[in-house]
């Protein structure tokens, strides 16, 4: 069977279980110690099996990440610091990252970045809604996750290119003395050792 395969892939040891249900519109997984993925009817019958599978592999990927547990930590600190907007903004960060790495893990089963983007896209013209409107429950837009796995990754920034230019707290710019510079590239803490 799919799940099992795709289980394996993953290094998911746990049983899982897929379940249809009418009460969801998304593929979802419920529960940490008898973990169950519901998928709405709608998905069995308006996606491709191999887009179905990359839909799966998402929701392995939260099994294999334990994130039913982070993600009820998480609600306990934001009803605790509910009255904070920094907990809101790291929350909504944390949320926006664990659908990147469960994406990202997909990806990798499947093996096809613009297959799974098409199957996403898809699973939101099966609930009806406009695509690119629509808000995950990471509450981050579709648009850009599909936008993350279909455009070229930017080329990486030299790691010195950091230590060039600081900004202070002024907004002014100023230079990073050399050795300061090489000292930092080099990841020691502290001032830059005198010269030798």
């Amino acid at each position: 069977m799919a799940l099992e395969r795709l289980a394996a892939r993953l290094r998911v040891t746990r049983p899982l279980r897929v379940l249809e249900s009418a009460l969801v519109q998304v593929p979802a997984v419920v529960g940490w110690l008898r973990p169950v993925i519901l998928v709405p009817a709608s998905a069995l019958t308006g996606l491709t099996p191999l887009q179905l599978d990359a839909l799966l592999a998402h929701e392995i990927a939260h099994v294999r990440r334990h994130d039913y547990i982070v993600r009820v930590l998480q609600s306990v600190i934001e009803t605790l610091l509910f009255y904070h907007p920094a907990v809101w903004w790291v929350s909504r960060r944390v949320g926006e990252e664990r659908e990147h790495c469960c994406d990202d893990l997909a990806v990798a089963v499947c093996g096809d970045a613009h297959m799974y983007a098409q199957a996403l896209v898809g699973m939101e013209r099966l609930r009806g809604t406009e695509p690119a409107f629509v808000l995950t429950a990471a509450r981050g837009s579709l648009v850009s996750r599909v936008r993350r796995l279909v455009e070229p990754a930017p080329a990486a920034t030299p790691p010195w290119v950091a230590g060039v230019v600081v900004d202070t707290p002024s907004g002014a710019r100023s230079r990073v003395p050399p050795r300061a510079r090489e000292h930092r590239i080099r990841g020691v803490v502290g001032p830059a050792a005198a010269p030798s």
